[in-house]
């Protein structure tokens, strides 16, 4: 029997970085995890083939006995059209991933089979059932798996050279209980783990394939303390013998700036990257987020003191928040302004079904139900959709939408992005000899790339905003000298994308 997995397109969003992979010479940011975890799950007397749209065209014409498709609810049009399509040409297709979370029925309407949770149990039961003939329409997982029992991915069925980065699962669920956050609901409450020697097999593999840098998926990779811990100081002692000099970046909650030995860890352990849900500086915003983990903290002074591990923070801040006003959005400028984080993932507040918000703002009847589930900003610049599905309480959506449009335009100016950058390498510890990149054809060659933009494509307020920042660097004896340049990098793609978005904004739809 033959299996052939895809994984449909996605459209730039906030965090796929898609507007610089040409200046660093990749086909997609990140590896997809899902396909490689299900192919090391199949029966090994079955032939498994992975395509990633993102990679490359997909190939209709298959001798696969089973279709199957991941996705999620940005990607849902090309799942549907996909699924479809296998159909038509008489393939059996099942689709699983956060989509049928969501889109249970829709998906349902274009697949003969449908996987809702996580698939280590459910995925190995089908391929029994399919086998005898007797399988079922609906597979749901709904107790939560073993995590132990998930096997480590099939990374060879991918072309690493595709891939700006590794990626590694460790741990699925988060003990925080935010308002608007679907992990828990969708992943449980209580952190489960791998085992740390799979985890360190898993690292090994990628720094085998060629990866320089790893991003460790979990939604909050401290939210067990004591394993992160375990687990960093094993990373610390792998990466003498790593292949390839390797890097990680992770996601997690602002209270790892209360413990000293954790961030140490981090450090010894090369993590150069940490993304953080801040949301707000207003105590009171949060506490109707119930970001309970959060409240009562300096969250400048907390953002300060994991910088001084070495830890580039990024942050992900909310507008249209339950109490925000129109005197709202200029307060946030400010403090992003000001804090000493990059912010990466700019939003609007959403209600997904499954969240306490989600239940309170359909009680209130706030919530705005959307054929796309989600607002534009939770989704792509493809969209035309409305930006949020939940209604704001003290204006209206037309001003939500054009002072949300206006106040990406300042975050994301070159003067805003050349003033985070000096400020970044003011701060910053880190000195010359390990802040250097590796040179090798492939970091030159995107260094090529990064100045031939800037010198030759970019706008005239962008190239000043350039040498700006190379100035600082260099009156700064090149400290922080990676980071800068990734981010120089990125900011092409930030800058393109949520000025797209604040051109949908402003926009009649």
């Amino acid at each position: 029997m033959k299996i052939k997995f895809v994984n449909p397109k996605h459209h730039p969003h906030s965090m796929n970085f898609l507007h610089c992979l040409d200046l660093v010479g990749v086909k997609y940011s990140h590896m997809p995890l899902s396909l490689p975890t299900l192919a090391a799950l199949t029966p090994p007397d079955c032939a498994v083939e992975i395509e990633d749209e993102n990679a490359g065209a997909v190939k209709f014409e298959t001798d696969a006995d089973i279709v199957a498709l991941t996705g999620s609810v940005p990607q849902r049009r090309r799942v549907f059209e996909l699924a479809d399509e296998f159909r038509r040409r008489g393939k059996p297709v099942v689709i699983g991933g956060p989509i049928t979370f969501d889109m249970p029925d829709e998906c349902a309407a274009h697949a003969d089979v449908v996987f809702i949770g996580e698939a280590e149990y459910t995925w190995p039961e089908f391929i029994k059932d399919f086998r005898q003939g007797k399988h079922r329409n609906l597979y749901h997982q709904k107790e939560w798996i073993n995590m132990e029992d998930s096997p480590a991915p099939h990374f060879h069925h991918l072309k690493s050279a595709h891939y700006a980065s590794g990626c590694v699962q460790v741990t699925r669920g988060c003990p925080n209980r935010c308002d608007f956050c679907d992990i828990p609901v969708k992943y449980g409450g209580q952190p489960r783990s791998k085992k740390i020697e799979q985890v360190l097999s898993e690292i090994m593999t990628l720094s085998e394939l060629g990866y320089d840098s790893v991003f460790i998926v979990d939604d909050n990779f401290a939210g067990n303390k004591p394993y992160a811990k375990s687990l960093l100081k094993k990373i610390a002692e792998l990466l003498p013998s790593l292949p390839t000099k390797m890097y990680f970046y992770t996601q997690a909650a602002l209270d790892v700036a209360n413990d000293d030995e954790l961030l140490e860890l981090f450090r010894a352990a090369a993590f150069l990257r940490m993304f953080v849900g801040i949301e707000t500086r207003d105590a009171g915003k949060l506490e109707a987020l119930n970001k309970k983990h959060q409240t009562g903290m300096d969250i400048k002074r907390a953002v300060e003191k994991i910088k001084s591990y070495g830890i580039t923070i990024w942050g992900g801040m909310m507008f249209g928040l339950e109490g925000d006003d129109l005197s709202s959005f200029e307060k946030q400028f400010e403090f992003i302004r000001d804090a000493d984080f990059l912010p990466i993932q700019v939003g609007l507040l959403q209600a997904v079904p499954g969240t306490p918000l989600y239940i309170r703002a359909v009680a209130e009847k706030r919530f705005l139900r959307l054929p796309s589930i989600y607002g534009l900003t939770a989704l792509s610049e493809e969209e035309l959709s409305k930006a949020t599905n939940l209604l704001p309480k003290n204006m209206s959506e037309t001003e939500l939408e054009m002072n949300f449009a206006r106040i990406l335009r300042k975050i994301f100016s070159p003067d805003a992005f050349r003033a985070k950058m000096v400020q970044y390498i003011h701060s910053n510890t880190r000195n010359m000899l390990t802040s250097l990149p590796s040179l090798n054809m492939k970091t030159v060659m995107i260094l090529v790339r990064l100045l031939s933009f800037y010198l030759f494509r970019a706008d005239m307020k962008t190239r000043k905003m350039f040498f700006q920042v190379l100035r600082v660097l260099a009156a700064h004896s090149m400290r922080n000298l990676d980071e800068t340049v990734f981010h120089l990098l990125a900011y092409k793609h930030m800058q393109t994308h949520y000025y797209k978005i604040a051109d949908i904004c402003e926009s009649r739809r």
